[in-house]
Parts: structure tokens; C-alpha cells; sequence
């Protein structure tokens, strides 16, 4: 890879970033100031972590924009490792903490990280990197097929054992996408489809709490103050919204009416106060976003770099349509964030990471790439 040769990077899909990041800040404050003063008796608690998490995050992106496509392959396998340690010590350890009945976080002192957020660059990178590296060999079963679904199912099976099944989806999900877009054999993703549409079944079916969600999703209002409290009152958030909005902090949904209202459901407050054009106008930045992603991922010259821009754009957008998906009630009720406007550090580290990587690759242009690979997946035959 030339790392003299670089052009600019993708201005809209950094400004995309950064006007959504000024949203979520914006948002938090106005949908976490009365829990904050409740709870802490500091209006600013949850926008002074998230601001935190905010300055770290851009320092990440920062760091993610100039690390070299070499690098990234050199440490593909080393980051996998350990993230796979973190995920295995999350489900096997007895010092992790238990917060609302799932395992996701590692406590740090004060501050608690979710190791299967990491999963979210991690994946995208070892399949990258496997992948492109097995490109001639992409049909075959043992040497393309059999590592990526042992990565993607082992990384997918432990985040799910810490119950958190959202995670395990949007990991499932992208490492799909990649594996499809890389040229696996149909009949082996068929197959892959199959077998991760049936354990998905039965991780809903073991736990009783997945298979009442499903219930009241479809039937919110027929336990309206219990199970199927949060996405009544999230359709009445939005709502309440109406086309212009009530107006930014005079939203009442936020007076603990509405649950995990500056975590997941961020979006029905911000509905509420901005209505359906500010919400519109975000769902469009988000759009933007993710086509500035895709772009870069078509037009990478590099198979390594064009496979790991797909799938850390492929991870922020079904992050991006679960979350959406839930607040309106076209999905059933589950714990998953906005990326770049729920509160949680965790997240917005990933997220602005992410998009750092994104904007890196965003400057390979077909002066200045050159593809360590020689063949491209239009190349291999049947």
C-alpha cells in the first residue's frame, strides 16, 4: 500500500459524523436532565460522561484515520484474540457484574465498558483480513468458508451467552454481509442462514423474558403499564410530536414515563421534541452516513480495505435500522443503542472508531492503491 499517495478524505461522511455526534450530545442533556438532577442531583451527569466519551471518541478516530492498511492486517489477529479473551472471560468470570440481568459490562472503576461492543471492529478486521487473504480460494469449504463461520458463530454464540442478544445479532448479521459480498458459495450461506436462523429461535426460546417481548410487540397496549410499557409509551412520545415538535427540552415523556429514554429510546424524545421533520432530518444524516460508507467500500481499490469498510459500515447500519426498528414498533423491544446519539460510552467509542477507519480508507483512491490481491471475487469461478 502507497502511504505517500493520499488524497482527502470523505468531508460529507465527516460531516454526517459530526453533526450527529452534536445531536446525540445535544439530545442526552435534554433527555437525561431530570433523571440527572433525581438521581444525582447534577443536571449535567450524563452529558458531562458523554462528552468525556465524546473527546476519547474523536481521539480514536483521529488515531483510526492514520493507521496504515498494513498495520490493520499485522494487527488483525492479535485484536481477535483479545477480544475473544474479554468475551470468554465475560461469560466464565464471577467478578463480572450483572446490570439488569445480562453480563455486557466490565467494570473499570467508576465507568463500565461492554467487550462486545470491540466485537464491531474486531469482526469486520479478522474476516477482512481472512477473506481477502483466501480470495483465489474463496469457494472452497475448508480454507474460505469454514474459518469465517467459526469466527463470526464463536464470536456471535458468546456475546449472546452474555445475554445480549442485539449484539449477537448485529455481529451475526455483518459477518453475513461479508461473507456474501466476499463470494462464499449460495448454497454455503444458505446453509449459514439456516443454521443461525435456528439458534437464534432457541436462544429466543430459553430465555421467557425474549419469548414475552415477542408477545407484547404484538399487543403492546394489552399490558400497557407492564411488558408492553416502553413501546406504548415510545409510540406516545412520538406521537406527542407531531410534525414540528413540542420543542427541544419540553418533551414529557423524559419525566420517567419513558424508560432507557437517553439510552435506546433517545429517538422517541427527540420525535417528541423536534417532530417528524428534526426526526426526519436525522434518519437522513444517518442515510448519508451510511452511503458515504458503501461508496467508500465499492470504490476501494484494495480487497483487505474494501471488505473491512463494508462491514464496519454494514455494522453501523443494522445497528442503525434495529434501533429505529424498535422506537417505532416495527421490531420487537430490545436493548440496542443509536450509534452516535444514545448515551453510552461503550458505543460512541466504537462508533467514532469506526468511522475513523472509514474516513482512512475513504483516502485510497485508484492513483494510489495498490491491491496486494490480484484477483478480484468477479474473477473466481464455479
Amino acid at each position: 500500500m502507497n502511504q505517500n499517495k493520499k488524497t482527502h478524505p470523505d468531508w460529507w461522511l465527516l460531516l454526517a459524523t459530526l453533526c450527529l455526534l452534536a445531536v446525540g450530545l445535544i439530545m442526552v442533556f435534554s433527555s437525561s436532565m431530570y433523571v440527572a438532577a433525581y438521581e444525582f442531583d447534577d443536571i449535567l451527569y450524563y452529558l458531562r460522561t458523554q462528552g468525556l466519551a465524546a473527546v476519547l471518541g474523536l481521539c480514536c478516530m483521529f488515531v483510526a484515520y492514520n493507521f496504515s492498511m498494513r498495520f490493520l492486517r499485522l494487527v488483525a489477529w492479535p485484536l481477535a484474540l483479545v477480544v475473544l479473551g474479554l468475551l470468554i472471560f465475560m461469560v466464565t468470570s464471577s467478578n463480572v457484574e450483572s446490570i439488569a440481568g445480562t453480563l455486557r459490562f466490565l467494570r473499570l472503576g467508576d465507568y463500565g465498558f461492554q467487550p462486545s461492543e470491540l466485537c464491531k471492529v474486531a469482526l469486520p478486521l479478522i474476516l477482512a483480513k481472512q477473506l481477502s487473504d483466501n480470495l483465489p480460494r474463496i469457494r472452497e469449504f475448508k480454507t474460505a468458508y469454514m474459518p469465517a463461520l467459526i469466527a463470526v458463530g464463536l464470536t456471535s454464540v458468546l456475546i449472546v451467552a452474555q445475554r445480549d442478544f442485539s449484539s449477537g445479532v448485529v455481529v451475526a448479521c455483518t459477518g453475513f454481509i461479508m461473507m456474501f459480498c466476499a463470494g462464499i458459495r449460495a448454497g454455503y450461506l444458505v446453509g449459514t442462514l439456516s443454521l443461525g436462523g435456528g439458534l437464534g429461535a432457541l436462544a429466543i426460546m430459553m430465555e421467557p423474558y425474549r419469548l414475552l417481548r415477542l408477545s407484547y410487540w404484538l399487543d403492546p397496549w394489552s399490558d400497557e403499564l407492564g411488558s408492553g410499557l416502553q413501546m406504548v409509551q415510545s409510540l406516545t412520545a412520538l406521537g406527542n410530536g407531531g410534525l414540528t415538535g413540542v420543542g427541544l427540552g419540553a418533551g414529557g415523556s423524559k419525566w420517567y414515563y419513558l424508560p432507557e429514554r437517553h439510552n435506546d429510546f433517545i429517538f422517541s424524545v427527540l420525535g417528541e421534541e423536534l417532530g417528524f421533520i428534526g426526526a426526519l432530518l436525522i434518519v437522513l444524516l444517518f442515510a448519508l452516513l451510511l452511503w458515504r460508507g458503501l461508496m467508500i467500500a465499492v470504490h476501494a481499490e484494495d480487497t483487505f480495505a474494501s471488505l473491512l469498510a463494508l462491514g464496519l459500515v454494514s455494522s453501523l447500519g443494522i445497528q442503525t435500522l434495529m434501533n429505529l426498528g424498535v422506537v417505532t414498533g416495527i421490531l420487537p423491544v430490545t436493548g440496542v443503542t443509536l450509534p452516535l446519539i444514545s448515551y453510552g460510552g461503550s458505543s460512541l467509542l466504537v462508533s467514532l472508531t469506526a468511522i475513523g477507519l472509514l474516513l482512512n480508507i475513504s483516502r485510497l483512491t485508484k492513483n494510489n492503491a495498490a491491491d496486494s490481491n490480484k484477483y478480484s471475487v468477479y474473477d473466481i469461478q464455479d
